[in-house]
């Protein structure tokens, strides 16, 4: 009996971007009977809008949304929120210091409330990236706060609790869902899906050929390199690891 196996992947400009290739590769998956979940910074409504969009009856199994702070498992007929990721992660947040912090960087520049969460500060940061950085990291050090810096694409900026982020969150859904670390592929194409890519979760993982800088740098043993783009770049390393 083949394991149960687990696709967490990134939407915009990963899965998203090619549809006839997307439409592809999600039937191989849906016949190969792998779980699906989508590893986005996007939140649920705009994940429905998509569905609506591409006129798609089919469905992700799992929505990690808000960069791993939201998680959303399929049922009847929609999406019920997991609750209890939210206690996991609400732990040592606080999210009205981080902002603050945030607040004394001029060149951070807070994103509209549409993507803020409680769990999730986001802002846009394009000038002196590195300097600003290593400060936000400096001050929150200093300040005894723990808390994520997700920096990805060169302008967006997402201060996140320890304990969330997309690496952690698809940790959850494959432990919820009874499957192995060595059952999950995760797939992305910004910085901010390195995360779910770290070595120690166990996973394997496709960066597709579109990727950004960052994370075509990020070159690993358990990391494929497609050289087809979005979707078609998810099935050129699904098909490197036998999956489809």
């Amino acid at each position: 009996m083949q394991p149960r196996r687990l696709l967490a992947t990134d939407l915009d400009g990963t899965f998203i971007g090619d549809d006839e290739a997307m439409v592809s590769v999600w039937d191989a998956l849906r016949a190969k009977g792998v779980l699906i979940a989508f590893s986005t910074g996007r939140h649920l409504r705009s994940i429905q809008d998509f569905y609506e969009e591409k006129r798609l009856t089919r469905r992700a199994d799992v929505c990690i949304c808000m960069v791993g702070t939201d998680i959303y498992f399929r049922q009847d007929g929609g999406y019920g929120l997991d609750r209890q990721w939210h206690e996991i992660i609400g732990a040592d947040w606080d999210k009205a210091q981080v902002e603050e912090i945030l607040g004394s960087i001029p060149e951070a520049r807070m994103q509209d409330q549409e993507w803020q969460s409680p769990f999730k500060s986001s802002y846009y940061l394009e000038e002196n990236v590195e300097r600003r950085l290593a400060e936000i990291h400096e001050r929150l050090e200093a300040a005894d706060l723990r808390a994520k810096v997700v920096y990805s694409a060169g302008q967006f900026l997402d201060l996140l609790p320890i304990r969330s982020g997309k690496g952690e969150a698809v940790r959850y859904v494959a432990g919820k869902k009874d499957v192995a670390a060595e059952n999950v592929v995760t797939c992305g194409d910004t910085g901010n899906d390195l995360d779910m890519m770290r070595e120690e979760l166990g996973f394997r993982a496709i960066a597709v050929g579109n990727s950004a800088p960052e994370l075509k740098a990020f070159q690993r043993e358990h990391v494929f390199h497609a050289q087809a783009a979005y979707a078609a770049g998810i099935r050129e390393g699904l098909e490197a690891y036998g999956w489809i």
